[in-house]
């Protein structure tokens, strides 16, 4: 992975700004930005940070990422044993720093009172989207890994496809899932949806002990995590002869998709493909059934930018991936939908 040009991205985005330093506290922007790879458990429970300057690049955690961060041939490595405060306050002072960016959505507001307190003369900024933006164009390697992901899921697509069945329980499929994404990658991307029945009519259900029964339909949407990237795949599966409105309603989600996919490209404007796709759905009537926009991007994260929304007004770029995700949902019948992974190259 192109690691360096990453890092230098960021250090030019600096110097735009007169200098300072970027706290990094997200693990996706951690990865994309140094390939450390240990997740954090929680908000409360961090494997590290990042510090960037203009010239330099730090790793700062705790003993436990002691020889991961020794190996990494970008940022120097500072291991710290009380918290992030105590390990990066010094550090900023040793750099002569007056001025600290911090990532707002990912840093907690405890780690940055410590922080302001620390250092009550260095001024503080909360940015959102910096890393992110670079995140959204991928690069070949990139691609391969999330073509890679998305070949499993459907791998995993295909043996449910012979095994989904009246009697068994969303539950037991769901299981089912997450051992073939463990055998087939790394995991799965997100915990699987599998909504039969009217529980379908619900975009994300979580399973329950319902037992899966003959003429109703069943979304099942689930992704694979490959060397950290994310798939994410949804097909509706009919047991058996199910009720008119929802058959009508796979056909007109199917004719969404084949409408939307050519407005998919590099130039156009995002907001065009759900666009097209509401005019669709409103002309049959069932727009009110369309709950959801029409897909988002995908990467080391299964929510990323862009969303594929008729609200966005940006355009479409090239080495993007992003889902096409059309669905209708009928209270007390059910839903389908339907998504594929679409690469803007």
């Amino acid at each position: 992975m192109p690691y360096a040009a990453r890092l230098k991205k960021v250090q030019r985005w600096l110097r735009r700004r007169g200098g300072g330093a970027l706290l990094v506290s997200s693990p996706e922007n951690r990865r994309y930005l140094a390939g450390f790879s240990p997740e954090d458990v929680s908000l409360k429970e961090s494997a590290g940070f990042l510090l960037i300057t203009p010239q330099e690049a730090f790793l700062l955690t705790d003993p436990r990422y002691r020889e991961e961060a020794a190996e990494n041939p970008f940022f120097e490595p500072v291991i710290y044993h009380r918290g992030l405060a105590e390990a990066l306050a010094p550090l900023i002072r040793k750099l002569g720093l007056r001025r600290l960016f911090y990532e707002e959505i990912y840093l907690s507001c405890a780690r940055l009172k410590a922080l302001r307190r620390k250092l009550p003369r260095v001024k503080m900024e909360g940015v959102s989207g910096v890393v992110e933006r670079l995140r959204e164009t991928k690069d070949p390697e990139e691609i391969r890994l999330l073509k890679e992901a998305e070949a499993r899921a459907r791998e995993i697509l295909k043996i449910l496809d012979q095994e989904i069945r009246p009697g068994r329980t969303e539950r037991e499929m769901a299981w089912r899932i997450l051992e073939l994404s463990y055998r087939l990658g790394e995991g799965p991307s997100f915990p699987p949806i599998v909504a039969s029945g009217p529980l379908a009519a619900r975009p994300h259900a979580e399973p329950t002990e319902r037992v899966l029964q003959e003429g109703e339909a069943v979304i099942v949407d689930l992704g694979v995590r490959y060397r950290g990237y994310c798939s994410d795949l949804t097909r509706t599966f009919f047991l058996g002869k199910v009720p008119e409105r929802l058959r009508e309603a796979f056909y007109l989600v199917k004719e969404a998709q084949r409408l939307a996919r050519p407005l998919m490209q590099p130039g156009r404007k995002v907001a065009e493909a759900d666009r097209a796709v509401r005019s669709l759905f409103r002309k049959h009537g069932v727009l009110q059934n369309y709950l959801h926009s029409l897909g988002h991007g995908l990467g080391l994260e299964v929510h990323e930018t862009p969303p594929v929304s008729y609200r966005s007004r940006r355009r479409f770029r090239k080495g993007q991936v992003v889902t096409l995700e059309p669905g209708l949902y009928f209270p007390g019948l059910g839903g389908v939908r339907e998504e594929e992974m679409v690469y803007l190259l």
